[in-house]
């Protein structure tokens, strides 16, 4: 269930009273809202709880006002703050709160806004994980079984009562599936569903949100199926996402879909921080695994070899029993395998992408660290900076381990990249000119920044006198149109020419 008035009200530690409207604290919070406004109510889209404290001041009219305004919106409960402007919850607030059917709260002030606000966020976000893992569920039978009619009707059961919603599911033929899980439609609303469904057929979006008065119509096609969830509240893109993975998974009888699609699909959510990478929801996606380590391959291959490449990594790992999974994301595959067989994974990245994008097209790829799987994202983030470290040019397996990175290679990273820079190419051009073949000028300045500035050491390591340096230095300001008194030039200058194997004499 969602978090309830009920549910506040039995914590403890919040300390808050039901002052009106004890019968109707089953109603469910979607949000925490505080306002010291006259009228909130255009900020409010329903199913909110309203923290205030009166300090707005008003008549016993104004305050029936408000409070009919807050139940046009559906609002699920009002708390006000008692200690601050009132020590006690106003007869006129008591009033309307109960003319309107709102039940009202006393807060006190030992209890801060932020605390409710922070109680109802954790709730929401247990309650989104228990939806995925039930959905997880969901999608996992009818993955690995026969789509009978029996075992799509529970399937879609359990949706519409996860949801709160009313699901209706239209076949090819015209026939129906129609479930409520608690949105209690009339015959208009279920009209309004239906034709949402015959727009959507009409259609090539995969999935689609329309609103049809206080109704919120979700449609997601599902092979000869269109899929329509209903309800009087909006979704969070986690439910959206819930909805749209059971549609996938849904197909005739004949069909079947491979589970590991499925657990892909989520942990491609989870890559994208729309799902959080919990203990329990790990469990589900890469059983049996107490540790994983991330790949991040990046290549300039088309969407087909990406895809061969994807499919050759997956026949890999089955055949070698990893338990990993691999997922094309932009212009690159993301793999997480066990920590376990880790050590085979660069031998196998290399074989699959060697023999699926062919030698000529280019590729890179970065192995992260070992960590639980809960810390995906850490993984990920690991690998990407992993794979932006491989040379451009390497000779060797391109291919770089998180845990080999060193301040050497940042170093060789920055200084390989910099040849690429417009500004660096036009200060190179300028002194390649003024020099010819002497490298008088290069050969001063790079001494000048290796030694740190440090001019007496500078003439020293090259074999000139101190004055010649500074007159080569002096020069080369005018020429480039710096200052080698200025930390940023000097930081820009080495950058320019320290890729440069130049002759320092």
């Amino acid at each position: 269930m969602s978090v309830t008035v009920a549910d506040l009200l039995a914590d403890e530690s919040l300390q808050l009273s039901c002052t009106v409207g004890h019968e109707l604290t089953g109603r469910t919070i979607r949000w925490v809202h505080v306002s010291e406004i006259g009228d909130p109510s255009p900020w409010l889209s329903g199913n909110e709880l309203l923290l205030t404290t009166g300090l707005i001041d008003r008549s016993d009219d104004d305050v029936l006002a408000l409070f009919e305004s807050l139940a046009s919106k559906r609002i699920t409960a009002v708390g006000y703050g008692v200690g601050f402007v009132s020590d006690h919850v106003p007869r006129a607030w008591v009033e309307a709160a109960r003319a309107t059917g709102i039940p009202l709260l006393a807060v006190p002030l030992s209890t801060p806004y932020i605390a409710i606000a922070e109680y109802v966020s954790r709730r929401i976000a247990a309650e989104e994980l228990s939806q995925v893992n039930r959905m997880l569920d969901v999608q996992q039978r009818l993955a690995r079984n026969a789509q009978t009619a029996g075992l799509v009707h529970d399937s879609l059961v359990t949706v519409a009562r996860v949801l709160e919603a009313t699901v209706l599911l239209r076949r090819a033929d015209g026939s129906e599936d129609l479930l409520d899980g608690g949105a209690e439609l009339d015959e208009t609303e279920l009209d309004s569903v239906r034709n949402e469904i015959r727009i959507h057929s009409d259609s090539e979006r995969q999935s689609a949100t329309a609103g049809v008065g206080d109704l919120v119509i979700y449609t997601s096609r599902a092979a000869s199926f269109i899929l329509a969830v209903a309800r009087r509240r909006r979704y969070s893109a986690v439910e959206q996402n819930i909805i749209g993975s059971v549609a996938t998974v849904l197909r005739p009888d004949s069909e079947t879909v491979n589970p590991l699609s499925v657990r892909e699909d989520i942990a491609g959510l989870v890559l994208d921080g729309e799902l959080p990478a919990d203990d329990a929801l790990m469990r589900i996606l890469i059983p049996g695994v107490r540790a994983c380590r991330v790949a991040q391959i990046m290549t300039e291959a088309d969407g087909d070899a990406l895809d061969d490449a994807a499919a050759r990594l997956r026949s890999s790992y089955e055949a070698e029993h990893i338990e990993g999974l691999v997922m094309v994301r932009g212009a690159g595959i993301v793999t997480v395998v066990s920590a376990v067989t880790s050590n085979r994974q660069s031998s196998s990245i290399t074989r699959a992408m060697e023999s699926t994008i062919g030698a000529d097209v280019p590729w890179k790829a970065g192995i992260s660290a070992e960590h639980p799987p809960n810390e995906l994202r850490e993984c990920v983030r690991e690998a990407a900076l992993a794979q932006r470290l491989v040379p451009r040019d390497s000779t060797g397996l391109p291919v770089a381990e998180y845990t080999a990175v060193t301040a050497d290679n940042i170093v060789e990273w920055i200084a390989d990249r910099a040849g690429e820079e417009p500004l660096f190419a036009e200060w190179r051009r300028r002194l390649d000119a003024a020099d010819g073949e002497s490298r008088r000028l290069t050969g001063s300045l790079c001494a000048f920044l290796r030694c740190n500035g440090a001019r007496e050491r500078a003439a020293a390591s090259i074999g000139i006198h101190r004055q010649t340096v500074n007159a080569r230095l002096a020069e080369a300001e005018r020429i480039l149109d710096v200052s080698l008194e200025s930390p940023r030039d000097r930081v820009l200058l080495w950058l320019a020419l320290e890729p440069d194997d130049r002759d320092p004499t």
